[in-house]
């Protein structure tokens, strides 16, 4: 006789994990890789993946700047209608090779759920408000700007 098992979700657990979610984003003073693939191209390091916020936000996004470098402008690449695409990760590249940390939040992979019915414009004035949290970035040096790709 085969063996059953069921996978439950307690309301218990899940807020016990988000707990732990929102201390790490609150110890972490910059924007911090939760789980990235790392590559390699013209001098630059780039990440994709989840990044933890201080507050304990997280954004789904891809990180694009050159190797070994500090005290970077932050530029915020907005994606357009198409999402997370092959444009904006040239325009972050593009930025990269100029000296600056690009980083491109992909927002529909951050906004999921009820969250994401609420349409990209209010998205990009959600992630407008990270201003000063994309500006702590380890590498930065606190100015941010916002592209559109």
């Amino acid at each position: 006789m085969g063996v059953s098992h069921t996978n439950s979700v307690s309301r218990r657990g899940v807020m016990s994990r988000m707990a732990v979610a929102a201390a790490a984003g609150m110890v972490a003073p910059a924007l911090t890789p939760v789980a990235h693939a790392a590559g390699s191209n013209d001098g630059l390091k780039t990440f994709k993946g989840r990044y933890a916020l201080r507050g304990g936000r997280i954004i789904d996004g891809y990180f694009v700047a050159p190797r070994n470098a500090s005290n970077l402008d932050v530029v915020v690449v907005l994606h357009g209608e198409n999402g997370f695409d092959a444009g904006a990760r040239a325009l972050a590249h593009d930025h990269a090779r100029a000296g600056k940390l690009a980083i491109v939040p992909d927002l529909p992979a951050t906004y999921t759920g009820i969250a994401a019915l609420a349409g990209r414009e209010a998205h990009v004035a959600d992630i407008k408000t990270l201003r000063d949290a994309f500006g702590r970035h380890l590498r930065g040096n606190g100015k941010v700007e916002f592209v559109s790709a």
